[in-house]
């Protein structure tokens, strides 16, 4: 039997109510785990398991998602026309609440999920861009304004036959023409949707447009790129690349890091590639990873040169990945409490 320590319980959501052997109830079901909840468990000799609890974030999650689905639900079916204002008060406090309470591995385990993909995608664009534009400096109605903006990025597929949107397989080149069109589609409606801005229009118009003139809809480059429509790109091909699908495994999350990393110089404006890897592996500072050779290191330095080839340590030895042909391959999770199955119990 694998022992961890209660700690992992820590700001977990009960999903049922706990009795004492004597039956009388000691916490109830959605209770958020603390300290004392542990120490109250442990004096009545109770123990938990992994299924006996989730993460707050995934409430929080499946709960915008559910906000995000009622908001294009009701713009595709014309029964309202939200405004800007309307939309944020719907959804904001939830993006405020995950970008601010929740640590950011946990919200990335929520992203990766392949349920609900078209409302879990737009989700998870508008909170990482929100947390982009905090990290660029962005002021607040700014960052409120570019969370909307990546809401409704994707907004234009609406429009698209659910034969295309939905096909498993490669596009063909005249299926992928239509495709395209999302990006128009959705420009249109929303500089059509109250107190929209311009910017938040060209969100869902350039962000398949790339640095170097490569995209679409009309190969754009540069500065001709809006600001907002830059952060928009880097967040969505992150999230797309991080997702599970059906036809689809999600990419190893350090892989995601050194491709967006790698492809700033070209794809993407550099400056907010920058800010968003160095941001992320900060967070990762202290994180068991998988190494090329095959051993299990921890990252104890990043590098402002060279933000995806950490310093690393393994069994004390350091390594500077910089100056060898070793390298990461993933990131490894902690290690959680087996549940009931894994443990034979019945």
């Amino acid at each position: 039997m694998i022992h961890i320590d209660n700690t992992w319980f820590i700001g977990r959501r009960l999903t049922i109510n706990i009795y004492s052997r004597q039956g009388s109830l000691l916490l109830p079901k959605h209770s958020i785990l603390n300290d004392h909840h542990l120490a109250l468990l442990q004096q009545h000799g109770i123990e938990l398991y992994r299924e006996d609890t989730r993460l707050v974030t995934e409430f929080m999650m499946e709960e915008t998602i559910s906000e995000a689905r009622m908001i294009y639900e009701k713009i595709h079916n014309y029964k309202e026309q939200l405004s800007n204002s309307q939309i944020q008060s719907l959804i904001m406090p939830n993006i405020l609440e995950l970008c601010a309470n929740h640590r950011f591995s946990n919200m990335i385990l929520e992203l990766r999920k392949k349920d609900n993909y078209t409302y879990r995608h737009c989700v998870g664009v508008a909170v990482i861009s929100f947390l982009m534009g905090k990290w660029l400096g962005l002021k607040e109605a700014e960052l409120r304004d570019l969370a909307i903006a990546g809401l409704m990025h994707d907004i234009g597929k609406i429009k698209i036959p659910d034969s295309i949107l939905n096909k498993a397989s490669r596009l063909s080149a005249d299926e992928y023409a239509v495709m395209k069109l999302h990006t128009h589609f959705g420009y249109e409606m929303i500089r059509h949707l109250p107190e929209m801005t311009e910017q938040q229009a060209l969100v869902a118009l350039q962000h398949h447009e790339r640095e170097d003139g490569s995209g679409y809809p009309f190969g754009i480059s540069g500065e001709d790129i809006a600001p907002f429509s830059k952060i928009v790109a880097v967040a969505d091909v992150f999230h797309t690349m991080i997702s599970e699908r059906v036809y689809k495994k999600p990419a190893p999350l350090y892989q995601v890091y050194r491709e967006i990393y790698q492809r700033a110089s070209g794809l993407f404006d550099p400056l907010v590639v920058q800010s968003f890897i160095s941001n992320v592996m900060n967070r990762m500072i202290g994180n068991s990873v998988l190494l090329s050779n095959g051993q299990i290191a921890r990252i104890t330095m990043l590098h402002p040169d060279d933000l995806i080839n950490p310093l690393v340590v393994v069994q004390g030895q350091y390594y500077d990945l910089r100056q060898s042909d070793i390298y990461i391959v993933d990131f490894i999770p902690n290690l959680r409490k087996p549940n009931r199955k894994d443990l034979n119990l019945r």
